[in-house]
């Protein structure tokens, strides 16, 4: 049953792709919800350690037979029904808010839920490598601005050919097609540095570590729930999956762990750096993701790798906390940039609690991972809180630089947008039921940093044009790799098109061409001399050819 349901989420995502997109919009987006609200009701009806794996035949090549897995267990469940669960609430938000495509962008969702979801259960390399290209192509579908299309196509293009490359190499080895013989590639297989290197490089480039998060920041033209559902639920999961799935491929290698430390590291510093300095509101969700995926990846370098469970409430809860965000940039009238807000909070006071509620699930499902991880924990959860309340404060608390007619149109958001992220929430504090007093004293020194903000003297930094919009990533690739490969490639154009082709080649047919030209102006040039010379050469040639002809 659970197979017929994957199955009508994905037929459900290609009519919606058929049906025009702006007819009965709200309609056919409640039916996409539907659909996917009655996915996690049969996940919810497996219980928490379901056994179900079923092969479908897929591709009949002799000695490479392919088949279609759909694995679901005891580990990826919690993941499958967190990604159910964000695809819920983005489709909720497209049906009630601002989105003008509403048909197009839900079946892009839907399609791209099923895809991530045969990534999950993905048990060899080319219903893996399959999923991340469709994934892709869905991604680069829902961005709606052309900029950030080229940037994102780019990236994962090469990023997609680095991954055949590597499988390809594996292949060759004999490796075969299942992802369970890594391990005896790990022991036998060559080229295993290299293989490795490629591979961190391949998923830095898709999750958008630093320092290839630019990808991710010139999406920031993009509508607001679009923005959160890609950050969280589409290309930068795949990179992660992948990296869970290829994980024996890091240990072939002594280089990968100390790179994957230092890209997580750096991406959780830069994130929080992003996320102060930057005044556009959809440029600091980017870096709160930047913020998260470095934390989720430092678990994995430092060798205490998250469980699929805590990963999927620490993914729902950032998530939860992007739509927190989207909320703040409604409260606004849609204004962007935070340094044109403030002074939000006397009109809506309820939004401000359920901030409070979803912080408090925040800090239910980070003190889990703690203990595992107790220094990398605490270092995020001090970041994060910093941070977001930081931002929240401006937006909210902060002197008003807001006009007139935005603070008149302030007041909390509807409730069919802010009761689906209410519920979760509160599901997720009732879930862990973390200790009273651990959570009275988190939400606490939360309120209190909300209330001080103690790092607003960065806010003189929003009026300085050299740091919002310069892209230092981008000038630092163009300074290393694409000044020195435009110098190279002038120095081959002097040395062997000017120098070989025009000079020798060029040049030579040129000759021939003149000796030619000269050779049939003398034969036609009339003269008694030139006609008995010319009559005898072609006499020779004749003899010549009958000569050769008769031997």
């Amino acid at each position: 049953m659970l197979v017929k349901v994957l199955f009508l989420l994905l037929s459900a995502g290609i009519i919606s792709e058929f049906v025009p997109k702006n007819r009965l919009p709200i309609l056919w987006s409640l039916i996409a919800s539907a659909a996917v609200a009655f996915f996690i009701y049969m996940l919810t009806q497996l219980g928490p350690t379901p056994d179900l794996k079923i092969d479908y035949p897929w591709l009949e090549i002799p000695n490479l037979a392919v088949n279609l897995d759909i694995i679901l267990n005891s580990h990826n469940i919690h993941l499958v029904f967190a990604l159910s669960v964000l695809a819920f609430l983005v489709l909720l938000q497209s049906a009630f808010g601002e989105e003008k495509e509403k048909n197009t962008f839900n079946g892009l969702v839907l399609l791209n839920l099923f895809s991530a979801l045969m990534l999950v259960f993905a048990d060899n390399y080319i219903q893996m490598l399959v999923a991340v290209g469709v994934c892709d192509v869905l991604v680069f579908s829902v961005i709606n601005n052309i900029e950030a299309k080229k940037t994102y196509i780019y990236a994962n293009f090469l990023a997609d050919i680095g991954l055949l490359s590597i499988f390809a190499v594996i292949l060759g080895q004999g490796g075969g097609l299942d992802l369970k013989n890594l391990a005896d590639y790990a022991k036998f297989g060559h080229h295993k540095d290299f293989v490795a290197i490629i591979l961190l490089v391949c998923i830095f480039i898709k999750t958008g570590l630093f320092p290839f998060h630019g990808t991710y920041v010139k999406m920031r033209q993009i509508g607001f729930n679009r923005l959160n559902y890609v950050l969280y639920a589409a290309t930068p999961l795949t990179g992660y999956l992948l990296l869970l799935k290829t994980e024996p491929l890091l240990q072939i290698s002594h280089y990968s762990y100390p790179l994957l430390q230092i890209m997580a590291l750096l991406s959780l510093v830069w994130g929080c750096v992003g996320a102060v300095t930057i005044d556009n509101l959809k440029q600091k969700n980017v870096y709160f993701a930047l913020m998260f995926w470095g934390f989720a990846y430092g678990f994995t370098a430092f060798g205490t790798r998250l469980e699929d469970f805590y990963f999927a409430s620490v993914l729902t809860m950032s998530f939860l906390f992007g739509q927190i965000l989207l909320l703040a940039y409604k409260i606004c009238s849609n204004e962007i940039y935070v340094s044109e807000t403030g002074g939000f909070l006397p009109r809506v006071k309820f939004t401000f609690l359920l901030i409070i509620l979803v912080i408090s699930s925040f800090y239910a499902v980070l003190m889990v991972p703690v203990q595992q991880n107790l220094w990398l924990s605490i270092v995020y959860g001090i970041i994060f809180s910093i941070v977001s309340a930081h931002v929240l404060s401006q937006i909210l608390l902060g002197p008003s630089k807001a006009d007139d007619r935005v603070q008149a149109m302030a007041k909390n958001p509807s409730i069919l947008l802010w009761l689906p992220m209410a519920i979760i929430a509160f599901a997720v504090l009732w879930h862990f039921k973390p200790s009273i007093t651990s959570l009275l004293l988190c939400v606490f020194t939360w309120i209190l940093l909300f209330v001080y903000r103690p790092l607003k003297r960065f806010d003189y930094l929003y009026e300085k044009d050299n740091i919002q919009k310069a892209d230092y990533i981008s000038e630092v690739y163009n300074l290393l790799i694409v000044t020195p490969i435009t110098v190279f490639g002038r120095l081959l154009w002097v040395t062997v098109e000017f120098v070989f082709f025009e000079r020798t080649i060029i040049s030579s047919i040129q000759k021939c061409l003149d000796f030619m030209v000269f050779l049939f102006r003398r034969i036609h040039s009339g003269t008694f001399l030139g006609a008995v010379a010319f009559t005898t050469v072609g006499i020779l040639v004749m003899f010549v050819a009958w000569w050769y002809g008769n031997r």
